[in-house]
Order: structure tokens, then sequence, then C-alpha cells
């Protein structure tokens, strides 16, 4: 069945009913149903785009009310296009949930074995969510064209193992991110991913010095590299630069808001 598109009480959102099954509530809000004002309009969730914090705030209760849970059983970090991942614990419930503050672990990856829900945000870049049923494992990740070529799934994969998990047994899944369709990219980017995608269609030269690059595409290849089996990998279908009805997008607007993916153990 993979990604659905979840009709809430208040607003729409995607998610992947067999992994609620495993315990695992995982989704990815859409741009509609908040109140914040153009140019975030309207279910901006990212506190760190100079949008009106009490809106944020509202939107940010907007959509775990459809999760069912609070503000203060989830994590926010602060993203900065690397690969650092930490581990959240008790310790750590709450944090960037209702201001960007000093304590604010500046990182692109969460793991925990807890029931904290880890949320993160988006306009283009790669969401990978991850999930070890048997070991009660979920992580989050951010996946920009920096991350991946510094291999965020590596770093994420190995905490995950570290915590007690097993690559064969973690289902991954892609959230909505950018296209090939619309990513073009120059030749100082293109060359950091010339290994990974030789051979294949995960880019192609569309200009002189400007390629079209599948970012999706390379993490799923590091994935398959790192040991996880294509059969537990499920892609999102959709561009979130070509869908300005559902997604915001910082490469077709520019000043825009963020989409929130979410995972929380049961």
């Amino acid at each position: 069945m993979g990604w659905q598109i979840y009709r809430g009480k208040k607003i729409d959102y995607l998610t992947i009913p067999e992994w609620l099954d495993l315990g695992v509530k995982v989704a990815f809000s859409t741009r509609s149903g908040g109140v914040s004002k153009s140019p975030y309009s309207s279910l901006n969730l990212a506190l760190h785009v100079a949008d009106n914090p009490e809106d944020v705030l509202q939107n940010r209760k907007i959509f775990l009310e459809e999760l069912g849970c609070l503000l203060s059983d989830c994590i926010a970090v602060s993203q900065v296009h690397g690969n650092k991942v930490i581990e959240v614990d008790e310790r750590k419930k709450g944090i960037g949930m209702t201001e960007v503050g000093p304590d604010l672990p500046q990182c692109d990856g969460m793991v925990t074995g807890l029931n904290i829900g880890l949320l993160g945000f988006y306009a283009d870049c790669v969401p990978l969510y991850f999930c070890d049923p048997q070991a009660g494992i979920v992580g989050l990740a951010h996946a920009g064209w920096k991350g991946t070529a510094h291999n965020i799934v590596r770093e994420i994969l190995h905490k995950i193992q570290s915590l007690g998990g097993s690559i064969q047994n973690c289902l991954v899944a892609i959230g909505p991110c950018i296209g090939p369709c619309c990513y073009e990219v120059g030749e100082e980017v293109a060359t950091l991913f010339a290994d990974d995608a030789a051979g294949t269609s995960l880019m192609a030269e569309t200009g002189f010095e400007r390629y079209s690059l599948d970012l999706a595409g390379i993490n799923i290849l590091r994935l398959i590299r790192e040991g996880i089996r294509p059969e537990n990998i499920e892609t999102a279908p959709f561009c979130t630069a070509c869908r300005k009805d559902l997604f915001f997008s910082y490469r077709r607007e520019g000043l825009t808001g963020r989409t929130g993916a979410f995972i929380q153990k049961k």
C-alpha cells in the first residue's frame, strides 16, 4: 500500500498505514489547513523562517493534534545540512517545540527507542524515516545534497545499530521531496555524486555544466549499499517543486514555509 493521503479532522497529511500496524506513527504534512499568512501560507511548521511564531505554534498544535500528540511529547532540532545524528532520550523531550533556544541540538538526524515524537522540517530536501519494529527503534533524517554527500544514511543506520537495531530488520520510508524533474545542480555538486550515478539514470546533463539530480534515488542507492533490503523501502510518489498545491518548495518559491515529517513509537 505504501504512502497514502489521510483525510484528518482539520488537515490532510501523508502516512503509511502498514507502519501504524507495526506500532509506529508516521506522517508528512501538506501546506494547507494552517493559520500562517503569505508567503508562509498556511500550515508552515518551522520557526526558523521568519514566520509569526504564534502562528507557527498554532500550526504545530493543529498538526500534532491530528496525530494524538502534544508539543511537550516531541523534539525538533536545528537542521544544519550535515550528517550528525543524535540519540533522543527523556532529557531532550520538548526541546525546540515552542522556541528556537540555545539548547537546540544542531544535527540532521535523530534516533530513539522511546515514545518521543521526532519532528523535522522540509521544503525540497529528502525526508528519511527509519523503523526497526523488532527492536522498537525509530529515526528521522533530513537529507539535502550536503547531508547526502556526507552519507547521513550511513550515520543514522550506525546509530540504530548502536542502540540494538538491525539493518536487516529496518524499514525505510522516503517522504515527498524535490524530484529530478525539477532539481538541477551545477558541476560542483554533480561531481560529488558522479560515482553513485555512474551507469544509472540518477543524473543527466541538461546543459553546459548543468545536471538533473535524483537526490532521493541517490539515498536509496546508499541505503541498499548499507544493507537495507529494497523491498523494505517505501518512496512517496510526489515532487515537492511540482506540487505547489500540496507542498512548500524552496527551489520554486525561495521565501516559503516548511512541511513537517513526524515519526513516533506508539
